[in-house]
């Protein structure tokens, strides 16, 4: 499996570069096209209508998990079993987020009460698209369970790459030829069905996974529903952090700010999805670490081994993002907001800085889930998600976005802060001391030298057009390379890179 895991980590990085490289070229055309107002309202409904997607109440993240131990115990037929139990919530679930959409729905303009007339006329069409969208592919939210429970990422992986490239031949498409947001919803809708048929078609035909039916089965569903409720409760406290400040700057500011916000989100959201293309396939591994015995020590070891490589994968980045991004944000969409890319790139960066020390520990949050310890966990997240949102108001409204994601950075360190001591140490038992000395082994050589190297090559080359920012990038992250691998990496961390 070691290879299906590499195969999926080079796919998911694939696919986060393309989805990148579509934002590079899309958003300055989708602003120009459909201006700051349009682009804001298109962004904004897809949102909105996630959230009602919620309404799975973790299941989604829990089928990996409960199939990952089916999986390590090799009980074919409760996974059947359990597959059949889920698909029936899921259809239910459906049916709960169509309902609760339309319930919503006249209640939009009250919400949203700083959009114009035309704007809440769009926002309402997109609204009702996405909607039923999402509560029509309910049911297929377990396909993605059985491909990860199984360890098989590289079909899953080029399924999710060939959606994405119709999706963005279509946009474009559509674009060059005069259509506006609802035509661009409905062809992302389209590409969404295309891949979750193929997803479908790979797991029934292909792993051959089975459904049975024998009813419900009440004390699994309990068991489901008692693991599940920690999961979804993390979930909703996640749409209330600073990823999902742009709820507030809605309520607070004009579509201007949105626009902003949100750019500065899409530049922090890749950045956090970086790290999760790797440790988003180690939860089947987990489990079976667990179902095997592993003491804390041996999960301490796990983390410490992913941790390492994801300090390698997001310390590069976050460079680049300190010394080069306020010039990219300005090559980037400069033309259509002027000066205030400005302030784009320091909300990403003030974003992305806390949010580092989070996600080198991903790998916590799987074995959190494989040893059904969420409650403290969430307990945690909410305290500090109520801090987030009762300030965060308030600093928005009187502060405006900057003072939004200052708010935001308390709140993440302190809910770092606890989780590490409450949580993982107090709790599981892990070592975070011994995690921490082991993934920034050295730092006070290689970080004093990367941002030595960064400023070199910042003040050095020349400024003013995508060539030269590209060649700085370029030589910046040959040196980082260079770095990390002979002055941070180990001998066997290298291999195993092959």
């Amino acid at each position: 499996m070691k290879s299906e895991i590499r195969s999926g980590t080079l796919l998911n990085y694939a696919n986060l570069l393309l989805r990148i490289g579509v934002d590079f070229f899309m958003v300055p055309l989708l602003l120009l096209s459909l201006g700051k107002s349009e682009f804001a309202i298109y962004t904004l409904a897809g949102v909105v209508v996630a959230r009602l997607a919620l309404c799975d109440f973790g299941l989604t993240a829990s089928a990996t998990r409960f199939l990952s131990e089916y999986r390590a115990r090799g009980d074919v037929a409760g996974e059947a079993h359990f597959l059949g139990n889920l698909l029936a919530l899921f259809s239910l679930g459906g049916l709960v987020v169509l309902v609760l959409g339309l319930v919503f729905y006249p209640f939009l303009g009250d919400v949203f009460s700083r959009f114009t007339p035309g704007e809440m006329k769009i926002f309402r069409v997109l609204y009702l698209m996405t909607l039923l969208n999402t509560a029509l592919m309910f049911p297929a939210r377990s396909l993605g369970g059985i491909s990860a429970a199984q360890q098989r990422f590289r079909v899953p992986g080029v399924i999710t790459a060939v959606a994405s490239a119709l999706n963005i031949a279509g946009t474009f498409a559509l674009l060059l030829l005069g259509f506006r947001s609802v035509a661009l919803t409905a062809l992302t809708i389209g590409t969404g069905v295309f891949s979750l048929l193929c997803h479908a078609i790979y797991c029934f035909g292909v792993l051959r996974a089975r459904v049975s039916w024998n009813g419900w089965d009440v004390p699994l569903l309990r068991s489901l529903f008692a693991f599940s409720l920690w999961v979804f409760l993390s979930q909703l406290i996640n749409v209330m952090n600073a990823g999902t400040g742009n709820f507030l700057v809605a309520l607070t500011q004009n579509t201007e700010q949105v626009t902003l916000y949100t750019n500065s989100l899409k530049v922090y959201g890749y950045y956090f999805l970086s790290a999760g293309c790797l440790t988003g396939l180690y939860l089947p591994r987990v489990v079976q670490l667990v179902v095997a015995g592993a003491t804390p020590e041996e999960q301490t070891d796990a983390m410490i081994r992913v941790g390492r490589y994801l300090v390698v994968l997001l310390v590069g980045p976050l460079f680049v993002a300190l010394f080069f991004g306020r010039e990219f944000f300005s090559l980037w969409i400069g033309d259509s907001l002027g000066s205030a890319t400005d302030t784009c790139w320091l909300i990403a960066v003030l974003l992305m800085l806390p949010q580092t020390l989070s996600l080198v520990q991903g790998v916590g949050w799987h074995i959190s889930q494989a040893r059904n310890c969420l409650r403290r966990r969430v307990l945690i997240a909410a305290l500090n998600s109520g801090l987030f949102l009762l300030g965060g108001y308030a600093a928005c409204r009187w502060f405006g976005i900057v003072g939004l994601a200052a708010w935001g950075i308390f709140t993440m360190i302190t809910q770092l802060l606890m989780l590490n001591f409450l949580h993982y140490k107090m709790e599981l038992g892990l070592q975070i001391g011994r995690f921490y000395r082991s993934i920034f082994s050295r730092c006070w050589l290689w970080l004093p030298l990367l941002g030595g190297l960064a400023y070199a090559v910042h003040v050095v080359l020349p400024l003013g057009s995508w060539w030269f920012w590209s060649a700085r990038v370029l030589v910046f992250m040959s040196a980082y390379t260079a770095v990390m691998w002979w002055g941070y990496m180990s001998r066997q961390e290298r291999e195993r890179v092959f």
